[in-house]
C-alpha cells in the first residue's frame, strides 16, 4: 500500500464536525466543498461555492446572501476561537447579496459583515469585526449606529 497522498483535501475525519446546513435549493455547491461547525451555514438562492472552499461556523454562524460566488481554497469563517465565542451573533459572518470571494481570500468570523456587490479580491483577508462594502445600518435613535 503507498502512502503517498491522492488528494489536496484533508480527509474527513479531520474535517471537523458537520455544521446544520440551509440551503435553498437553487445553490450550486461543489462535492468538495467543506461546511464545518456548530452554528448553522445558510446559503441563499442562486449561489456557487466552488472546490475547496471552506465554510466554518465554529465560531457563530455563517450566513450567504442570494447570488454569491465563493471561490476555490477561500476560508469563510475562519479564526474561530470557540472557548472567546460569545453570542451567536457576535460571531457571525455574513455575505451580502452578490458578493463574490474571490481565489484565497478569507473572511474572519466575529461580528464581520461583507456588503451587497463587495467583491473581496484574490488572497485578501477581512478581519474580524469589520464591516466592508454596502452594509446596511440601522439606526438605533439620536447618534446613530
Amino acid at each position: 500500500m503507498s502512502s503517498k497522498r491522492h488528494s489536496m483535501m484533508p480527509s474527513a475525519a479531520l474535517a471537523g464536525p458537520r455544521a446544520p446546513v440551509h440551503l435553498s435549493s437553487s445553490v450550486t455547491i461543489a462535492e468538495s466543498a467543506i461546511v464545518t461547525g456548530a452554528y448553522p451555514v445558510t446559503i441563499s438562492s442562486e449561489s456557487v461555492i466552488h472546490p475547496r472552499a471552506r465554510l466554518d461556523s465554529t465560531g457563530g454562524p455563517v450566513n450567504i446572501g442570494r447570488r454569491c460566488i465563493v471561490h476555490e481554497r477561500t476560508h469563510i469563517g475562519a479564526g474561530a476561537d470557540p472557548a472567546a465565542a460569545g453570542a451567536a451573533a457576535e460571531g457571525s459572518v455574513t455575505l451580502g447579496d452578490g458578493v463574490t470571494v474571490e481565489v484565497g481570500a478569507v473572511v474572519e468570523t466575529g461580528g464581520t459583515t461583507v456588503g451587497e456587490g463587495t467583491v473581496v479580491g484574490v488572497g485578501s483577508r477581512v478581519g474580524r469585526g469589520a464591516s466592508v462594502g454596502k452594509v446596511l445600518y440601522i439606526q438605533n435613535g439620536p447618534g446613530g449606529p
